[in-house]
């Protein structure tokens, strides 16, 4: 199977691929699922560590930064909180100078504090991040999420996630992510000052926001680690979908299967990596004619309504655990498992859905699940996920 990240990011900035890199040095996985109690304990260990380093550097970074502020104020300037910032443009220039060595010094330790836990959760899972047909596409999905870049927008497989959600949503979410910690602080501090009214209080407000950085920190670092998390059992996942599609046949199966997760990946919105690798495996394993699905659901869900029985709750059984894969499924998805549910002659069970996100998220088999979805033809017991 040819590398399928060109279709996820085919042109990558410096930092992309210096971080790219950095996690291609690791040593290669062979594959450990499923994981046990101790690789669980492992894995959360990891996560804490990287926390509780993200807290320490808010904590040292927001010290400095407003202790330096203090000392100006209280000190060089004796206290004076009317005089404003062009009235002694050498001093703040000066400190705002510091302000952005500090800034960019935490945020290069950032980036190396999530990197070296990838590479760690990495080594848990036994992932390869390199030497593989789909290692480039791993290493790079899991570089972006340590330097929380959004997936591009763009079309995989010729289908495109972003088509029904509004433009003013991703110019809101890119702003988002834009300001960060800048606008939060520039707020808090204001809200502050207007509280904290007395001259002698105001001085030392720049240490309140000591507590804020420490607390974003945490924050971004514990999303990233999750993401990341998902990104590297993510492969496991696709493993599984993949050997269960494989194993049955028929023209109008592979049709319905492969319109049905492509109207699954297209409802996700998201240009997730491992949608790119389950849509490049799909496409090799079902239909090697094929570049691009034309998705085309509505005919595809009458083929769906005519295969036999247990076609059709593995059909459902399949797509759900294709939902999982980018982690907490969309509105639009799961009432695509609804419809699929009713085609299957079934109630919709969202706690079954949920159990099977948290089945990825241990590294257990998708079979392992309180329902045991129907993935083998035969409706056998448990899947052992092949090795990554």
């Amino acid at each position: 199977m040819a590398d399928p990240v060109e279709h996820y990011a085919p042109e990558l900035n410096l930092l992309e691929r210096r971080a790219r890199d950095y996690l291609s040095t690791a040593r290669a996985g062979s594959g450990k699922l499923p994981l046990t109690k101790g690789d669980l304990k492992s894995l959360a260990a990891i996560r804490n560590r990287a926390v509780h380093l993200a807290i320490v550097s808010g904590v040292i970074s927001g010290l400095i930064i407003g202790g330096g502020e203090i000392w100006i104020r209280l000190g060089l300037l004796n206290g004076n909180e009317d005089r404003a910032l062009w009235d002694d443009p050498w001093i703040w220039t000066g400190f705002y100078a510091v302000v952005g060595l500090i800034t960019v010094v935490e945020i290069v330790f950032l980036y190396w504090n999530a990197l070296n836990a990838i590479t760690k959760i990495g080594d848990v899972v036994g992932l390869a991040m390199k030497g593989k047909p789909a290692s480039g596409l791993i290493a790079t999905g899991l570089a972006r999420s340590a330097l929380e870049i959004p997936n591009p927008h763009r079309k995989i497989y010729g289908i495109d996630p972003y088509a029904d959600l509004p433009r003013w949503r991703l110019l809101l979410w890119n702003l988002a992510y834009k300001a960060k910690v800048g606008a939060t602080s520039f707020v808090m501090r204001i809200l502050l000052r207007r509280v904290f009214a007395r001259a002698v209080l105001r001085g030392y407000v720049p240490l309140l926001a000591v507590p804020l950085y420490a607390i974003w920190n945490a924050w971004i670092t514990w999303a990233v680690m999750r993401e990341a998390r998902l990104r590297a059992l993510g492969p496991s996942g696709v493993d599984q979908i993949v050997k269960a599609a494989g194993e049955r046949q028929g023209e109008a199966w592979r049709n319905a299967l492969l319109h049905a997760a492509g109207e699954a990946v297209r409802r996700g919105g998201d240009a997730h990596p491992t949608y790119v690798l389950l849509l490049a495996r799909l496409l090799e394993t079902l239909d090697r004619d094929r570049d691009e699905i034309e998705v085309d659901w509505e005919t595809a869900r009458k083929e769906a309504r005519a295969l036999a029985t247990d076609d059709r709750a593995a059909l459902a059984d399949i797509i759900a655990c294709v939902t999982v894969l980018a982690g907490k499924p969309a509105k639009s998805q799961m009432e695509l498992l609804a419809k699929l549910d009713e085609i299957a002659g079934r109630p919709h069970d969202r706690e079954r859905v949920a159990a099977l996100r948290g089945a990825l998220l241990d590294g257990q088999p998708f079979a392992d699940t309180a329902d045991r979805p129907n993935l083998h033809p035969k409706a056998s017991s448990s899947i052992e996920p092949p090795p990554a």
